[in-house]
Order: C-alpha cells, then sequence, then structure tokens
C-alpha cells in the first residue's frame, strides 16, 4: 500500500522529467538529497537522460552550464530544498546573461511549512528573479506550467528558467518494482521565421551609402563557422576580442586593446610620428558601427568609441542589448548569421557605387591592420626581453594547442592576457564566463564542457585564486574527464590588483586586494588523482609541453615580474615606453 501511495504522489514528478525528455533535454545534473527524491530517481531513471551527481550545489550549476553551452541543448539541474537551492545562483545567473537554457528544478516542502522551522525550509519561490526567464511553481494542480517553462528556456534568447516542485510524503517508494516512466511522447522542435521589415533595410542602406567607415563589432560569441563564412564576405573591418570567436575572420582585429591604446596615445608611443593626436585618432573613429554578440573585454576600445561615438550604431541579436559606448542608435533582434546573409544578398553587388565603398572600406581596414601589426610585433619584441612571465607562458601555451581543441579562459588575467596575445588558429573555439565575469565556478564550468564534449582537447588557463576557489570542481561523483588540462597561472595572489588603478595605491592595505598566500595545487591533484605539473622557466615549460596530456599543470611566476611586463605592455601613456 506503502508503495503505491509513494508512487501515485510523485507521478506528477515523473511525467515532468519526460516532459524535460520531449523538450530535448539529455542531461540532468543533479545533487544529492532527501526531499528532491523522486526527481532523482525519475531522472536517474530515464534512458534517454544522462544523470550526473555532483554533491556541491554551486560546482554542479557551473558544470551544467558548461554542458549547455557545449551541447547547446537544454541541462536540468535538481537540489533539495533549503540554501541548496541558493548555491545555484551564481550559475544561474551567469547562464542568464550568456543566453544558456538550464532548467532549474528545486524541491521544496509544501507551502504550509514555510517559516515554520522545519527543516531546510526557506523562501524558494521567485528565488533566481531577476536573473531569470520565468519562475514558476509545479505542483499537481499546475502541471502545465512545466510545458510552459520548458518552451520559455528555448525560446528567443535562450536563457534558465526556474520550476520550484513542493512534494509531499511519502514520496520514497518502498521499491521500484511497479515504478513506470514514459519514454514516447513528441519532440520539442523549434521552427521560427525571422523576417526583417523593409522600413528596416531602407534605413541600414541609406546609413551604410552615406558612411566613409564602416565597422563590425564582435563581443562575446559562441563558435559558429557560419558567421565566420558570413564575415569573411563582407568588404568592412572586423574586430572582435578572444571570445568573440572570430578568430577565423580573415584580417580580423583581434588585438583591440593594444591597437586601440595606440590610437588613443599616438604621440607617447615609441616609433610613432605622428604628432597631431586628436586629428589622428579621429581617422580611426567609425560613422557607422555594427555590433554582435556580448560583452567585451578591450578596455581601450570601449574608452575609444565612447570618446569618438559613431553616428549611428546599430546591435543586432536577439535578448537583452547592452549599450558599453552610449552610442546605440537602433536594435535589430535577429540573430546575426540571418542578418549578415541578407546584408550579403542585398548589398554585396550593387552596381558602380559598390566600388567606391570597397575602396573606402579597405583604406579602412589597412589603416587598422597597420596599427595591429605595429602593436603585434612591438608585444613579441618585449615579450622576448622579459624575463619568465605569465604574458610568455600563456603565449606559449596557446601556440601549442593542438587543432580542433577547445580553450577556456578564467577571468581576471588569464582571459585579458589571451586577449593581448590573441588566437590565430581558427580550429579552436574559446569559452570564457564572461556573463558575469566573476570567478567563481570556472573550473567547474571547464569540467562540464569536458564531460559534454569527450573526443576533444580541453584546456583551461586560470589563476591561482579562482582555482583554489571552485577546487570542489574537482570533485565529481563519477569519473573525472581525461581530456582535460587545467594550466594554473599561480603568482601567490591576486596579481591583477598591483596593476589597475586603486588598490596597488593602498599601501600597507594592498595585501587585503591581493591575499598573497603560499598555496601550490599539488596537495589538490594527489587528493582527486590527477597527474601535477610544476614549472618556473620557459625551458621548464617547453619540455613539460611536449608530454603532459591532462591534469593539472602549475606555472609559477613572480607578481612583481608580471606587473612591470603588463604596464610595458598595457599602459597608456609615458610607462609605456618602460
Amino acid at each position: 500500500m506503502g508503495n503505491s501511495v509513494a508512487l501515485q504522489n510523485t507521478q506528477y514528478i515523473y511525467d515532468l522529467v519526460n516532459l524535460c525528455a520531449q523538450f530535448n533535454v539529455e542531461k540532468a545534473v543533479v545533487c544529492p538529497g532527501s526531499r528532491c527524491a523522486p526527481l532523482l530517481i525519475g531522472f536517474g531513471k530515464h534512458p534517454d537522460i544522462e544523470t550526473i551527481s555532483i554533491t556541491d550545489e554551486r560546482s554542479a550549476g557551473f558544470v551544467g552550464l558548461g554542458m549547455a553551452q557545449q551541447t547547446e541543448s537544454p541541462v536540468v539541474l535538481v537540489c533539495t530544498s533549503g540554501t541548496a537551492a541558493q548555491n545555484f545562483t551564481p550559475a544561474v545567473t551567469e547562464a542568464y546573461y550568456q543566453h544558456v537554457p538550464l532548467v532549474v528544478l528545486t524541491a521544496d516542502r509544501p507551502s504550509e511549512w514555510i517559516d515554520q522551522w522545519d527543516g531546510q525550509t526557506i523562501h524558494q519561490g521567485n528565488l533566481y528573479e531577476p536573473h531569470i526567464k520565468g519562475s514558476f511553481i509545479y505542483d499537481e494542480e499546475l502541471v502545465v506550467v512545466g510545458e510552459q517553462a520548458l518552451a520559455l528556456a528555448l525560446s528567443g534568447a535562450k536563457g534558465p528558467v526556474h520550476l520550484n516542485i513542493p512534494i509531499r510524503e511519502p514520496f520514497y517508494p518502498d521499491s521500484l518494482d511497479e515504478f513506470k516512466i514514459a519514454t514516447k511522447g513528441t519532440k520539442f522542435t523549434k521552427e521560427k521565421i525571422y523576417k526583417i521589415e523593409k522600413s528596416t533595410w531602407n534605413g541600414f542602406e541609406s546609413i551604410l551609402n552615406s558612411s566613409e567607415k564602416v565597422l563590425v563589432l564582435g563581443g562575446q560569441t559562441e563558435p559558429d563557422p557560419r558567421l565566420v563564412e558570413l564575415l569573411n564576405q563582407l568588404d568592412v573591418p572586423v574586430v572582435g576580442d578572444v571570445i568573440s570567436n572570430l578568430h577565423g575572420v580573415d584580417g580580423v582585429i583581434k588585438t583591440a586593446d593594444l591597437v586601440f591604446k595606440k590610437i588613443l596615445a599616438p604621440e607617447t608611443n615609441s616609433g610613432c610620428k605622428h604628432t597631431k593626436g586628436a586629428e589622428y585618432t579621429n581617422n580611426f573613429k567609425p560613422n557607422f558601427l555594427v555590433t554582435i554578440g556580448r560583452s567585451i573585454i578591450s578596455k581601450n576600445l570601449k574608452l575609444f568609441l565612447r570618446e569618438y561615438k559613431p553616428q549611428a550604431h546599430w546591435h543586432i541579436g536577439e535578448g537583452m542589448a547592452g549599450d558599453p559606448f552610449q552610442s546605440l542608435t537602433k536594435i535589430v533582434e535577429i540573430p546575426p548569421a540571418i542578418f549578415l546573409k541578407e546584408w550579403l544578398t542585398k548589398f554585396a553587388k550593387e552596381p558602380q557605387r559598390a566600388q567606391s565603398k570597397a575602396k573606402r572600406q579597405y583604406d579602412y581596414f589597412a589603416l587598422l591592420s597597420k596599427v595591429q601589426k605595429e602593436v603585434c610585433d612591438d608585444l613579441d619584441s618585449k615579450l622576448e626581453k622579459a624575463e619568465f612571465n605569465y604574458f610568455s607562458a600563456v603565449r606559449k601555451i596557446i601556440k601549442n594547442l593542438p587543432k580542433n581543441s577547445l580553450l577556456h579562459l578564467g577571468n581576471s588575467m588569464p582571459v585579458r592576457i589571451a586577449n593581448f596575445i590573441g588566437i590565430q588558429d581558427p580550429t579552436i573555439n574559446v569559452w570564457c564566463n564572461r556573463g558575469t565575469s566573476g570567478i567563481d565556478g570556472v573550473v567547474s564550468t571547464a569540467v562540464g564542457h569536458a564531460i559534454a564534449e569527450p573526443n576533444r582537447k580541453h584546456t583551461l588557463i586560470i589563476g591561482d585564486l579562482s582555482f583554489f576557489y571552485d577546487r570542489n570542481g574537482l570533485w565529481l561523483n563519477h569519473e573525472f574527464p581525461n581530456n582535460l588540462q587545467i594550466v594554473i597561472l599561480n603568482d601567490s595572489g591576486g596579481g591583477i590588483f598591483n596593476m589597475i588603478p586603486g588598490p596597488s595605491d593602498q599601501g600597507d592595505l594592498t595585501h587585503l586586494f591581493t591575499t598573497k598566500h603560499n598555496r601550490t595545487a599539488e596537495p589538490t591533484a594527489k587528493e582527486f588523482g590527477l597527474e601535477y605539473w610544476s614549472v618556473g622557466s620557459m625551458d621548464e615549460l617547453e619540455k613539460v609541453l611536449e608530454k603532459i596530456e591532462s591534469g593539472i599543470l602549475e606555472i609559477f611566476t613572480d607578481m612583481k615580474i608580471n606587473t612591470e611586463t603588463f604596464k610595458r605592455i598595457a599602459t597608456k601613456g609615458t610607462e609605456d615606453t618602460k
């Protein structure tokens, strides 16, 4: 009798599990608990969903994030009631800003037990707002919201949704002999026809024809060979940070931080003959800026475009459109690849005036390319002469990445260093948690990617504090992926705070920002059974790179040397000539 009551009590939950499968969920990341038992049983027994158990909810959230990014499919997160659900918040927030479809299922006590001193009972409704596409209460009386939530996660700009599920006892079946889960149903298909209004194209054509300098700028974008192919057919310059995944575009301006640093301060750059200052700088101002993707890393590019605003700025893409240059004049909510394809179809083969336009754009491209070559040559020269530092180390790591591999970048310094250096190989995909740019969850996200794509090599470059902060990302309740190489840049603290204005000027309080330490990752590697290597020079690094396959590579550098190198490379004004 008890078994039948428990199964009847939880059938609506097993129906939700099958509904997830119908919406193309193939992976679920579940965290152990009691109140979530029906969810664990349902996902664990469903034949079409791979279920992965992870103890730490914060790590689990980011592992799910990485899986969803890599598979381009929704991933379910499951946890028990109470503060367990709050630990998904960082990953949910990152998913919101990166348009990643996480389906968050949180078990809950019945509502009458909230604020009654019942264990693991908190206010879980709307827990992730405003960083969520939708929040729903799912129970026996409101099963219809399951389909609404899943459809919302996949519509338009994808993103996370939350289903909070009050579960009444009994929910543990005596046995699973009578347990049945439906596995049939129509698969969800997303078919949306996009249409760009004629008035939009008329406005676009008018601006295009009147603009001497048109610039396409890519923010953070998922790897998309089709997008790269279309951009290669445009006759306008393209700028893209390392996280834009546009390094396959011919002649892309990929070192924008260095390029626009030099453009902003031409009279102080060594070897630069320009003395007209603002007049020279104004040559690089675009009349028409077209942006795609999300966040931009390059600070000097942002400073330039904020000071030298384009007359027109269109953003192409679904979801939230930021305005980091305070210049946005129009938003076209359509996938960039669809817009670019129509752009090429409508305007690429115009009669005669196309030749003059192409000439103008070529001159603009040549101007930007000339500066890029100068700054890249200067960077190579400075790094060759410098003592061993983490810029030189990252450059060596990037040059040694195997083709068709994935590069994961930690926030703080790793992504900035890689952005200065740039990626040459178009077969390498780049990922980074730049939705919120936090250091939490970086290891876990890379782990999720590696689990989801086991046939390609994954390399994570991460700072020491970020690695130690997310060590639980290594604590999996299943086998650790052997296709993941973790490279730790250990300068014994948060070196970036010695470089940015402010923290480094706080005298005897600077240590509160830099968080000096003497820890190494060797005990962590031993604890989790991972191969461990450590280096402190370029010779050692080169030798290790010849034989290392996976595990942890810890690169020790001196914070003072790193700071001096950063100032030589990245600082405007007289410091640049040191």
